[in-house]
C-alpha cells in the first residue's frame, strides 16, 4: 500500500533537502513585522465583524440573549475568520540519546499550539541507513489568540518504566509571523528544523523535516471539487489526459480513482502506483499538492488540493478492503480517503465491483462489504454517515439487464448486440437506461441509500474497442459501468455542475468519467475552553429529548425482533451516551424521563452548535451490540428553537441506514439548554445502555464459552 500525506512530490523523499536553521525560528514576539500583520488583520476584522457581543466576559454571569447571539461567558466565541495551523512532520534524522544506549528509534513528538498539546502515534517504520526515520504525521490546531499563539515541538525518547528522555526541541515559532511569511507562499515548502537543548544554548544532533501551513478562512465559503474515475485497462495511459482531467486551477479539491491500473511503469519509477501519482501531479502542475494517495492491488485513489487551499486540509485518513476471491484477492474491492476541509468532512470511496452479466447480487454484496468493513474518521460509525459529503465512484460494473429479452450467455448474441449499439449511435440512451441495473437496485433500496447521481447524457463507457473513439467490442454488451455518485448531509449544501465521459481517451476498454461539484464548506468558531478562566459552574450546552422512537428497525434475533438501544457518539459530545434497552421490538418508544440520557455537548459557541450534528447508532443488545442502523441528527433546528424560547421543541425525523441500505427511521423532539454539566448528576446515565446485572451476565457467558 502506497500513501503520501501533504507532500510536495510523489516520492516524499526528505533526505535531499538538507538545510540550516529556519529563518522563522527565534523571531522576537515584538517584531515589527508581526505587529504590521496584526494591524492588517484587525482592519480585515473591522470589515467582516457583523455584531459585537457584550456580557459574560468574566465567565460568571450568563445572559440568555447574549448566549443566543453567540456570547457564552468564558467560552470562546470567535465570530472572526478562523485561523488554522497544520504541522506535518515528514521525517526525523539523527535522533540521539544523551545517555549511553542505542539511538532513539521510537521517539514521541509533542506538538503544542497555545494550550493544546498533541502527541505522535507510534512510528512503525525503521531507521534508514542515512539515519532518517519516516514519520508522515500531521497535527492540526485552531488558533484562538493570534497575537500570542506559538508553535512548540519537543522530541522525547521512551525510556525504561515509561520515563521520557528529552532529545531536543525546536525554537518557538509565532503563528502571526508564519502567517505573514506565507502571504507570498515562499515558506510553505517543507524544510529541516534543528533541535535545541532544554536551555536552548546548544544544537542537538537531531533535526526534523517539517511543513507548517498557516491560514485564515471565511466562516462559510463555496468550494469546487472534481471527482473522476477510470478503468485504465492495465495499459499505459496516454500522454494527454486533458479530455478527462481539468487543465486549469478552478477546483480546490481533485479526487481521481482508477481500477485495473497496473501497467509497466515508466522510468525512473519501478512501481505503477508511483508512476500514476507522478502522472497526475505532472498533469495538474505545481499549483496542486498531494493530500494522500492509497493503492490496493490494481485500485488507486489520489486526492490533490490546490495550493491556496492546502491550509484547510486536516484529519486525513484512509482504508481499503478486498472483495476478490476469499476476500483476500485485491482485484476487486475498494479504497477510500477521508479528510476535513476546514470543519467540513469529505470522504471519497473508489471501488471495483464484481464483473459480468448476472452478477448483480454479488455486486450488491461487494458494495455492502466495502461500506461495512472500511473504517475512517470516527471508528464506531460507518463511513457513509459521518461526513458532510461522501463520493462513491469507480467501475461499479452494473450492466444493462434486459431480463428475458436478452439471449443468455456471457458473450452476447451478435444480432442483439448490434441492435443495442445502433440505439447508442442514435443517441437513444434514455431508452437503454431503463434497463440499467444500478438504477434498479438503488430504486429498490438495495444499495447506496441517500446517494444521488447526475443525469447521464453520455453513451455507455464499457466495453470499448481500444484505440477507437466510439467502437464497441462484441465480446460484451455495452453498459454504464463507470459511475460517480454523492451524498450530502441534511442542512449542508452541494450541487452538481457537470457529469461527463471522455471518449477521446482511447487506451482502455473503458472511457473515463468525471463529475464536478460546488460544495459549501464551513470554518466554525473554536470550541476550546479558556483553561485559566473556566466557568465555576461548568455550564455547557445540553440536548434533552422530549420524545424518541424508532420505526421498522432491522430484525437481528431469530424470532424476528431486536433488543435495540440508541448510542450517541461524536467529537461534539463529552462522551458516548446510551439510552435504555427496549426488548423484543422493531418499533421501540423510549420514555424521555426514565430511559433517555441528557446529552452534554463539548461544543460551546452557538454559531458552531448550529452547524453540528449528532451521530447516532442504533444497536442490538443481545447480538453483542450489533449495529441495526446509523443516522445523523442536525442541530440547527434545536438552535433555532432555543432562540425562540425555552418552551420551544425541535422535532426531527431521520432515515437510518445499515451500510448503505435503508434501516428504518428515528424521530422525536429535543430541546437545547444552557445549564450546569449534567454528567455530574447521579440521575443521569450517560455511558451505559445496559444494566450492570446484564453486563455481568454477558462477561460470565463470554468466559464460559470462550476457547481455552
Amino acid at each position: 500500500m502506497e500513501e503520501s500525506t501533504l507532500s510536495n512530490d510523489g516520492e516524499s523523499s526528505p533526505t535531499h533537502a538538507e538545510g540550516g536553521v529556519s529563518k522563522l525560528e527565534g523571531i522576537s514576539q515584538t517584531g515589527s513585522s508581526r505587529v504590521g500583520v496584526w494591524k492588517k488583520l484587525e482592519h480585515r476584522r473591522s470589515r467582516i465583524q457583523k455584531s459585537s457581543h457584550a456580557g459574560g466576559g468574566n465567565g460568571r454571569t450568563f445572559d440568555l440573549e447574549n448566549i443566543a447571539s453567540g456570547s457564552n461567558g468564558s467560552h470562546v466565541t470567535n465570530t472572526d475568520r478562523a485561523c488554522r495551523v497544520t504541522v506535518t512532520i515528514i521525517a526525523a534524522k539523527d535522533l540521539k540519546r544523551t545517555t549511553p544506549g542505542p539511538d532513539a528509534r521510537d521517539p514521541v513528538l509533542k506538538v503544542r499550539v497555545e494550550q493544546t498539546l498533541k502527541k505522535s502515534k507510534d512510528i512503525r517504520t525503521g531507521v534508514h541507513q542515512d539515519g532518517t526515520l519516516d514519520v508522515n504525521q500531521s497535527f492540526t490546531f485552531d488558533v484562538r489568540e493570534l497575537k500570542s499563539a506559538q508553535i512548540t515541538l519537543q522530541v522525547v525518547a521512551r525510556g525504561v518504566l515509561g520515563i521520557e528522555e528529552a532529545l531536543g526541541h525546536i525554537n518557538p515559532l509565532y503563528v502571526l509571523n508564519l502567517l505573514e511569511e506565507q502571504d507570498g507562499r515562499k515558506d510553505v515548502e517543507a524544510k529541516w528544523y534543528d533541535l535545541y537543548s532544554k536551555s536552548g544554548s546548544r544544537i542537538m544532533p537531531g533535526k526534523l523535516y517539517m511543513q507548517i501551513v498557516v491560514g485564515m478562512a471565511e466562516p462559510e465559503q463555496t468550494i469546487s471539487a472534481f471527482v473522476g474515475t477510470w478503468n485504465v485497462g492495465n495499459a499505459r495511459p496516454p500522454a494527454d489526459l486533458s479530455p478527462w482531467l481539468p487543465t486549469d486551477a478552478f477546483f480546490e479539491i481533485v479526487a481521481v480513482g482508477t481500477q485495473e491500473c497496473d501497467y509497466p511503469p515508466r522510468a525512473p519509477f519501478t512501481e505503477c502506483s508511483k508512476d500514476w501519482t507522478h502522472t497526475l501531479k505532472s498533469h495538474f502542475g505545481e499549483r496542486y499538492k498531494l493530500v494522500h494517495a492509497i493503492s490496493r492491488g490494481q485500485m488507486r485513489l489520489v486526492v490533490l488540493v490546490r495550493e491556496d487551499a492546502e491550509k484547510a486540509i486536516s484529519e486525513v485518513d484512509s482504508d481499503s478492503e478486498a472483495t476478490g476471491v476469499g476476500n483476500v484477492m485485491a482485484n476487486k474491492g475498494g479504497v477510500c480517503i477521508s479528510l476535513k476541509f476546514w470543519d467540513t468532512g469529505l470522504c471519497f470511496v473508489n471501488c471495483h465491483l464484481a464483473a459480468h452479466v448476472g452478477q448483480c447480487e454479488t455486486r450488491n454484496s461487494n458494495f455492502r462489504q466495502i461500506a461495512m468493513s472500511m473504517r475512517v474518521g470516527l471508528q464506531s460509525m460507518d463511513l457513509l454517515s459521518q461526513f458532510h459529503h461522501v463520493f462513491w465512484l469507480g467501475d461499479l460494473n452494473y450492466r444493462l439487464d434486459f431480463g428475458n429479452i436478452e439471449p443468455q450467455g456471457l458473450t452476447p448474441d451478435r444480432t442483439f448486440w448490434a441492435t443495442i449499439v445502433k440505439q447508442i449511435h442514435a443517441n437513444r440512451w434514455k431508452d437503454l437506461l431503463k434497463y440499467d441495473e444500478l438504477r434498479k437496485e438503488k430504486g429498490a433500496s438495495r444499495i447506496l441509500a441517500g446517494f444521488k447521481e447526475g443525469e447521464i447524457t453520455f453513451p455507455p463507457t464499457f466495453k470499448m474497442q481500444r484505440d477507437y473513439l466510439d467502437h464497441y467490442d462484441q465480446k460484451r454488451l455495452p453498459a454504464w459501468c463507470d459511475r460517480v455518485l454523492w451524498k450530502t448531509l441534511q442542512g449542508c449544501h452541494s450541487y452538481l455542475i457537470s457529469y461527463f465521459s471522455a471518449p477521446n481517451i482511447l487506451t482502455s476498454d473503458h472511457k473515463p468519467v468525471g463529475a464536478t461539484y460546488k460544495l459549501t464548506s464551513y470554518a466554525l468558531p473554536s470550541s476550546t475552553l479558556i483553561s485559566d478562566d473556566t466557568d465555576e459552574d461548568d455550564k455547557r450546552w445540553h440536548i434533552r429529548f422530549t420524545s424518541l422512537r424508532a420505526k421498522k428497525l432491522r430484525a437481528s434475533d431469530i424470532n424476528g425482533f431486536s433488543d435495540p438501544f440508541v448510542s450517541f457518539v461524536g467529537p461534539n459530545l463529552l462522551q458516548e451516551f446510551h439510552s435504555k434497552v427496549k426488548h423484543q421490538t422493531l418499533n421501540p418508544v423510549w420514555n424521555p424521563f426514565q430511559e433517555l440520557p441528557t446529552l452534554v455537548l463539548s461544543t460551546f459557541p452557538l454559531q458552531r452548535v448550529d452547524k453540528e450534528y449528532l451521530l447516532v447508532r442504533v444497536l442490538d443488545h443481545d447480538s453483542d451490540e450489533e449495529a441495526l442502523g446509523f443516522g445523523v441528527i442536525p442541530l440547527n433546528q434545536a438552535v433555532a428553537c432555543f432562540k425562540k424560547g425555552a418552551l420551544e421543541v425541535a422535532h426531527f425525523k431521520v432515515n437510518l441506514s445499515h451500510y448503505g441500505v435503508p434501516a428504518g427511521t428515528l424521530e422525536g423532539g429535543m430541546k437545547l439548554t444552557w445549564e450546569k454539566n449534567a454528567i455530574k448528576n447521579k440521575n443521569n446515565f450517560p455511558s451505559r445502555g445496559i444494566s450492570i446485572k446484564d453486563s455481568l451476565k454477558k462477561r460470565i457467558f463470554v468466559r464460559r464459552h470462550s476457547p481455552k
